[in-house]
């Protein structure tokens, strides 16, 4: 099993992962990171913020090893006046 670090980028503040998770491949690792980064966008999402989502993982030497990033983006091709969605809360 390997260590990993999930560090959290949102525009100019970062949160640095001092934990880590243990996973067995750097692909176990991956999927985890985009599962953590969707999670996080959906909850955004929930408040009305659509801002992306930067996960940088780091290996146990603290090298990165890749990104991870989740964004969404909401184009109105109607007038935003005509009530609320069915999906919206």
């Amino acid at each position: 099993m390997a260590r990993y670090y999930f560090d959290l980028h949102d525009g100019a503040q970062g949160v640095r992962d001092d934990k880590s998770s243990e996973f067995d491949s750097l692909d176990e690792a991956v999927q985890a990171a985009a599962r953590s980064a969707a999670e996080i966008g959906t909850g955004r999402l929930s408040r009305g913020d659509i801002s992306s989502v930067v996960i940088e993982v780091r290996d146990e030497r603290g090298q990165r090893v890749c990104t991870v990033k989740a964004s969404m983006q909401i184009e109105w091709h109607v007038s935003r006046s005509q009530g609320p969605h069915p999906w919206s809360a």
